[in-house]
């Protein structure tokens, strides 16, 4: 019969006299831990054991395990340095202490297979270049929900982008930047993108002032405000909701943000950014240029939110809702004003990782609506997406609380 795969993960050591200790079962098998100092002795039959040893009031316990890949003989990759040691120095030690067969230890974010090869089991995918591709069904109409005849139900979607997420716990601070971010919509091309996306979040160390309350008893309370600020450069909005001949351009965009709330290393938030933008509107997109452009300046309003579900970077819910109010300031709509609104919900999940690159289902639900500027009538688009996207780079997701708050 054959032995589980836990026990192949010791079979080099068992065979060794020194280590004649029964193996522990499957699910009881303990593992190295990453944080403490480990020995690596030297067998004189070519082996290496990895070795971390405690000491209670029953003595001395050591972990010990394979030092190469079971059935490879590769060294185990992704371990700390360790002390070397002898092989006479190992046969001292299970003379004195009690042997326990274990499992190598693993970075923080990565876990330790049957065979000893470490494989991410975490990812922070706000740090990542990915690719996907998806589904994406649209309803648009300028009557209410009514679908137009013969209007394109089922489109093909391919997507990119790059993000970069640096926290600095000592300034208790979050900087995000997109780049490069954007999509495309097949069998009616429309192109969406942005060139640079930046937000900064902010979390003061001590307090601003403090507030005096006095209904009932008296008490103080810090005021924390959680502010931050962020920019765009260059977004394209192509062929928007029903007028599918227009292009809109939005050359720049600044905001000031408040995060009601957020997490405690800033990973997840709700936030609440107003600001304003200033871009080109061209009722035909098939003539951009800088003559032909209606430019338009306008105040944003936007509610933001991202939350991570747990700490292992697996599952990821985001929200956006977006309302602008561009007027036309040059061109031959000058002083026209519309209203915008565009919202959206999304969820994504790690599903697989090829090579610790992780393969995540992306579901979202988006809308729009707003005027066109020559003709009063109000458009409304509903966006479904079902997809897949590719990350690579993406590091483990690594909870890292911000320092305590400091109470002068």
């Amino acid at each position: 019969m054959r032995s589980p795969p836990r026990r192949l993960l010791f079979s080099a050591l068992l065979t060794a006299p020194l280590l004649a200790a029964a193996p522990a079962a499957a699910d009881d098998t303990p593992t190295l831990r990453w944080e403490l100092p480990v020995t690596c002795y030297n067998l004189n039959e070519g082996r290496t054991v990895r070795v971390q040893c405690t000491q209670d009031t029953k003595g001395e316990t050591c972990l010990a395990a394979p030092g190469e890949m079971v059935g490879i003989g590769d060294p185990l990759d992704k371990v700390q340095s360790c002390t070397p040691a002898s092989d006479a120095a190992y046969r001292a030690l299970t003379r004195r202490a009690r042997i326990v067969p274990a499992i190598a230890e693993a970075p923080p974010g990565y876990a330790r297979g049957e065979s000893g090869r470490a494989f991410q089991v975490k990812f922070d995918l706000l740090n990542r270049f990915y690719i996907g591709v998806g589904w994406a069904p649209t309803l648009q109409s300028s009557r209410g929900f009514a679908v137009p005849p013969g209007f394109p139900f089922a489109r093909a979607n391919a997507e990119m982008g790059i993000h970069l997420s640096i926290l600095s716990p000592r300034r208790r601070s979050r900087h995000d930047l997109r780049i490069l971010e954007g999509s495309a919509t097949f069998a009616d091309l429309e192109l969406r993108g942005t060139l640079l996306s930046y937000d900064y979040q902010h979390e003061r160390r001590r307090p601003l002032f403090w507030l005096s309350t006095f209904f009932g008893e008296p008490e103080v309370h810090p005021i924390l405000p959680r502010m931050g600020f962020g920019f765009r450069i260059l977004s394209v909005l192509d062929r928007q909701p029903s007028f599918r001949d227009t292009l809109d351009m939005e050359f720049g965009e600044f905001h000031i943000a408040y995060n009601p709330w957020q997490s405690d290393d800033m990973y997840s938030h709700f936030r609440v950014e107003l600001g304003g933008d200033f871009g080109a509107h061209w009722q035909d997109r098939a003539a951009v240029s800088g003559k032909s452009g209606n430019y338009f300046i306008g105040p944003t309003v936007a509610l933001e939110s991202r939350i991570s579900l747990g700490k292992g970077g697996l599952h990821y819910l985001f929200s956006d809702l977006t309302f602008r109010r561009p007027t036309i300031v040059s061109g031959e709509l000058l002083g026209e004003t519309v209203n915008r609104l565009a919202g959206s919900l999304a969820y994504e999940g790690v599903l697989v990782a090829i090579n610790d690159q992780p393969i995540s289902v992306r579901l979202s639900a988006e809308g729009r609506t707003q005027n066109d500027f020559v003709r009063d009538v109000r458009a409304v688009e509903l966006r479904f997406l079902a997809g897949l996207r590719m990350s690579f780079g993406a590091p483990p997701r690594i909870f890292e609380p911000m320092p305590a708050f400091e109470d002068p």
